[in-house]
């Protein structure tokens, strides 16, 4: 890719129109603070209402620049596309039922039984949680491939299977490996409904004869069913958005879905149009996903939390719990010992396929990864300069337009609300169309355009932990500083930042974790010069190198568990400041 050039026609039309009710109390600001607000306004429009609009825009002009709606009929009439779109409409349906079918009884055991090991079902679900899908691939490969799976292996020479039973490589295999990777979605949800549900409801059912199925489907389900149907959207916009695992999955099973023809399109040479057209589908079907979810909600106003104590419901399930109790460890099993365990295990195995034995253990390619020669340490290397880049930039952006919005009284500070959150919703490979057509001129082939479509992607996460503490925040301390004769930045780094600090630590160290682990955008917005190591684990995949694939995939889990850990002591410190 020489040289890209992307028309801007769009970009000198008003992205968000002028709010006089804002300008004039901004007007009476500091000019200090007037001017870091006014900044931090125009990047959020930089950053997310720019790539969006020209995404928009660019799924109605043909390749010389016209308008037309020719272009959507054109890129859905090439070669594969309408199939990739019944792929993804399955994918998005056998994912969402088994996501639930697997997170919905495992929350009712963990909040409402008495099983066995139900305790390692909340920490199992967040390993599985901070693994991406295109890591649990190889981990699969390892122990399904058709041919020279470990479990096949095992399952021919000593269960007498003729044939390897299992095949990861294949649609099925993909739908397995997007369940176990957003099932704790569902999980969470249903667990905090469920810790939230007054027991007494449950109670008073049981009193007046109703039986434990019939209270579970009768009272439960239903005071539960709101966090289920969020559940349930966002189960569904992972698995339209997902990129890494079908990525992997469909190259080697020949199959593909609209994120990968996405991707397909923006190649050499890159069909900004033909993108942005498949793109939309996705678009207008997220916006009509949370519009539901948002109506839907308010629609099922159950108040489940009275103030009153009561004693949590415990089902006694007899002799059943240990049922319940074994179901929860092979979950636990499945989805976080195993894959994590035969990942470590294939990145220090001589070769894939070799016997398990202390002979064929190597640290090779541990070496071969770091070696600064290899293409794996600049990655390693690029990955931590953009988490700690893009972690910096949410927290501070997320800090400032929190105080913004919490503390400016204006007409239409949603807004700023809005825009921030919209970006969340929209899947990740479609807005880094976005900003691979709004800055590839500016900053083709530099980790800068990463960063740009990492910090717009993230911040709402930045954004949504700083706001919600500073909520909680009175404004008394900030007014005696003013008092104080304290300035708006000095009051704000003297005073709110450090009874912000949790929070914003928080945030900087999930936004952190998230900017590691990111593929979609980066598989669109690297090049050979700024490879991550997301890209890198696709392109030792893709060429045959699982082994090299294993090892640097085990450095992305490693940082990832470790920030998991960060979290908890965050969250144990807050609790403990607050008692």
């Amino acid at each position: 890719m020489s040289e890209i050039s992307a028309p801007h026609s769009l970009a000198s039309r008003s992205f968000l129109s002028t709010d006089v009710s804002l300008l004039r109390r901004l007007s009476g600001l500091q000019p200090v603070k007037l001017l870091v607000i006014g900044s931090s306004i125009a990047i959020l429009l930089a950053l997310i209402a720019y790539p969006l609009v020209l995404l928009a825009g660019y799924s109605l002009i043909d390749a010389q620049g016209n308008l037309t709606f020719d272009t959507f009929a054109k890129a859905f009439n090439r070669r594969g596309m309408w199939q990739a779109v019944l792929n993804s409409a399955e994918l998005v349906a056998l994912v969402t039922l088994g996501a639930c079918a697997l997170g919905i009884p495992l929350a009712w055991i963990v909040a409402r039984t008495d099983a066995p090991g139900k305790s390692l079902v909340a920490l199992a679900a967040g390993v599985s949680f901070v693994i991406p899908t295109f890591i649990s691939v190889i981990s699969w490969i390892f122990l399904a491939a058709p041919n020279s799976g470990y479990l096949n292996t095992l399952a021919i020479r000593y269960l007498g299977f003729e044939h390897a039973p299992l095949n990861i490589m294949s649609f099925s295999g993909l739908v397995f490996i997007e369940i176990v990777g957003v099932y704790p979605l569902v999980f969470f949800a249903v667990s905090a409904a469920l810790a939230n549900v007054d027991a007494s409801n449950e109670q008073a059912a049981r009193v007046l004869g109703a039986g434990k199925l019939r209270t579970a489907l009768t009272i439960t389900l239903p005071l539960v069913r709101p966090a289920i149907l969020s559940a349930v959207i966002l189960v569904m916009l992972d698995a339209l958005s997902s990129f890494g695992a079908p990525a992997a999955i469909g190259t080697m099973a020949n199959f593909s879905v609209l994120t990968t023809k996405i991707y397909d399109l923006l190649k050499f040479p890159p069909q900004f149009n033909y993108a942005a057209a498949v793109a939309m589908p996705i678009l207008v079907f997220t916006a009509v996903s949370i519009l539901i979810q948002k109506y839907a909600i308010r629609a099922e106003n159950f108040r489940t939390l009275t103030g009153k104590a009561t004693s949590d419901q415990v089902t006694k399930l007899g002799p059943w719990r240990w049922v319940a109790g074994a179901f929860c460890v092979l979950v636990v099993f499945a989805t976080a010992i195993l894959p994590i365990g035969s990942l470590f295990l294939l990145s220090v195995l001589s070769s894939f396929g070799a016997d398990i034995t202390l002979s064929n253990l190597v640290t090779k390619h541990y070496a071969l990864i770091f070696d600064g020669e290899f293409v794996a340490r600049a990655s390693i290397l690029n990955s931590l300069l953009l988490a700690l880049a893009t972690a910096t930039v949410c927290a501070t952006l997320g800090l400032v337009l929190g105080w913004v919005v919490e503390r400016i009284r204006f007409f239409g500070r949603e807004v700023i609300t809005f825009l921030v959150m919209v970006a969340y919703g929209f899947p990740s490979i479609a807005y880094a169309v976005g900003i691979l057509m709004g800055y590839v001129n500016l900053f083709y082939g530099t980790l800068t355009l990463i960063l740009i479509a990492y910090a717009g992607k993230l911040l709402p996460i930045a954004f949504v932990l700083v706001r919600n503490g500073i909520q909680q925040l009175s404004t008394d301390l900030e007014e005696a500083a003013r008092i104080s004769g304290a300035g708006w930045l000095r009051g704000l780094k003297d005073v709110t930042f450090p009874l912000m600090r949790g929070a914003v630590g928080i945030a900087w160290v999930l936004v952190f974790s998230l900017s590691l682990r990111e593929l979609s955008m980066s598989a669109i917005l690297t090049q050979a010069d700024t490879q991550v190591m997301p890209t890198v684990v696709i392109q030792f995949i893709e060429d045959g190198a699982i082994e090299l694939a294993a090892a640097l995939s085990v450095v992305i889990v490693t940082v990832c568990i470790s920030i998991l850990g960060l979290i908890r002591v965050f969250t144990r410190k807050k609790t403990a400041a607050v008692h």
